[in-house]
């Protein structure tokens, strides 16, 4: 909802994106559950592997459609630590998984920072949301209908359903059901890969450090699943969202991302470039000491 307009409104929403982050969202968190316990680290490794698509989709991590500032080897170092190793993990993982774990089960799976922070968080959102968004009204009626959508379904899923009552465990694939989710995620992969910017992919010396990527993460991914299954589940938490308060939150994200986006068009034009610049600072450096902590802690004893 941060980065792409419109997203359960227009075709490619609905046919591209939210297949792929749903698919993905199930596969990876799935295994997580079924094969380790929900902590930053595993749901991190994992988040990864969902970030990974950005190399044989989009093929962003070779090519992206902007000028790349840093590569090394064919593949743009600050695409992979920027789109690879922090916004999917952090932005399209650990932050849905942990709003889901709220509104079900409870447990705290979000970052204190943010727990402790909601409106700063939501008005940060929607800043960024604003780097992405052409005009005001763009930016209002795309974060107004989707959060009118997300909370909508909210709605129904605590009073209609009574969500509040479930696991979030008992919600996810069983490890039977994992199996023609992923064959689909695999399809859709092969679909998509070869239909979109096919021009992009590069040659085989260019791909093996994504090779090198996918085979860390997976092994790194492996040792914290296990390790994860000796310690306690994360605690739960009687910080529940309400229905009111997630309104709020709502709000503020649209009046911020709005308010910047009229910043950036009437007042000053450059905000938009270094909004950018600043998170793909902000974001190299949360991606490396990340990937550092998780690597650490899935090594150790």
């Amino acid at each position: 909802m941060a980065s792409y307009l419109y997203p359960y409104f227009t075709p490619w929403g609905i046919i591209s994106l939210l297949p792929l982050y749903g698919l993905h969202t199930l596969v990876l968190a799935g295994i997580v559950y079924r094969f380790g316990k929900p902590r930053f680290e595993t749901l991190y490794l994992a988040g990864i592997l969902f970030g990974l698509y950005e190399a044989y989709i989009t093929k962003v991590v070779w090519n992206p459609e902007w000028d790349s500032f840093l590569k090394i080897g064919g593949v743009g170092i600050l695409e992979v630590l920027v789109v690879v190793l922090f916004w999917h993990p952090f932005m399209s993982f650990i932050i849905p998984v942990g709003v889901a774990e709220l509104l079900t089960s409870g447990r705290k799976i979000l970052p204190n920072i943010m727990l402790g922070h909601p409106y700063l968080t939501a008005a940060l959102l929607g800043i960024v949301e604003s780097s992405n968004a052409p005009t005001p009204p763009h930016s209002f009626l795309s974060t107004f209908s989707s959060s009118a959508f997300l909370i909508t379904l909210i709605y129904l899923w605590l009073e209609r359903f009574e969500g509040g009552r479930y696991d979030m465990k008992e919600l996810l694939p069983s490890s039977r059901e994992l199996r023609p989710l992923f064959i689909a995620l695999l399809a859709y992969y092969i679909l998509f890969g070869s239909l979109l910017r096919r021009e992009a992919l590069p040659g085989f010396s260019a791909q093996i450090p994504i090779w090198l990527l996918y085979a860390a993460t997976f092994f790194l991914l492996y040792r914290a699943l296990k390790k994860s299954q000796e310690h306690e589940e994360v605690k739960i938490t009687e910080c529940r969202p309400e229905l009111r308060r997630l309104t709020e939150l709502a709000g503020v994200f649209i009046i911020s991302a709005t308010v910047s986006t009229s910043i950036k068009t009437f007042v000053l034009p450059q905000l938009g470039v270094a909004i950018i610049l600043v998170l793909w600072a902000f974001a190299s450096v949360v991606a490396v000491v990340s990937l550092v902590k998780s690597a650490r802690w899935a090594f150790t004893q």
